[in-house]
């Protein structure tokens, strides 16, 4: 007796397309068209003027009126320093209980007095310069409407995308099977 066992193997079919993307473009336009501005300038030469006055009355060249002026300022701070020194030295001398030789002490301050030294240049002030002239700038108005002359058209661009995705398609080519058989094994035996 006998078995014979055969077997068949399942198998898949796969077809595969690819898939396909193509791009067409058309480039962007601008055309402008314009016209050229015209300004117009009118100028005046400029003119320099130089003041010198501060400069000579800082180094004493004055004229009388200012002089008269000094001169008084002068005699005024003198007058007030003179009594503000007068009050001082009377206070000084009311105050006999805090004791001392004020008149002494008066008398050595009064016979050395003090002088301030300091180095001016000359003029201690600089002149004043002043610069007079104009420019006028006129734009003539050539231009028309909103956009002041100037014409423009834009011709957008376009761009075509076709696309064709990828496809995958699976089957059964073959499918699985066992086959089992039996057989008579007529076999004589002689013994």
């Amino acid at each position: 007796m006998g078995l014979i066992i055969s077997q068949t193997y399942a198998k898949i079919g796969i077809e595969t397309t690819p898939s396909n993307l193509e791009i067409k473009t058309n480039n962007a336009k601008l055309e402008i068209q314009s016209k050229r501005p015209k300004v117009n300038i009118h100028t005046e030469a400029p003119r320099v003027q130089i003041d010198q006055y501060e400069c000579f009355a800082s180094s004493g060249l004055k004229g009388p009126l200012d002089l008269t002026r000094d001169a008084a300022q002068r005699g005024y701070e003198s007058a007030l320093e003179y009594t503000g020194k007068l009050a001082e030295d009377g206070d000084r001398l009311a105050a006999i209980e805090k004791g001392g030789k004020p008149i002494v002490e008066i008398a050595v301050r009064d016979s050395n007095p003090e002088h301030e030294f300091g180095m001016v240049t000359m003029p201690a002030v600089g002149p004043k310069i002043s610069v007079t002239g104009s420019i006028e700038i006129d734009p003539e108005n050539t231009s028309e409407g909103v956009n002041n002359g100037v014409d423009g058209e834009f011709t957008p661009g376009e761009v075509n995308i076709n696309f064709t995705p990828a496809k995958v398609r699976t089957y059964m080519a073959q499918y699985a099977s066992v086959d089992i058989k039996y057989q008579d094994n007529k076999v004589d035996v002689k013994i």
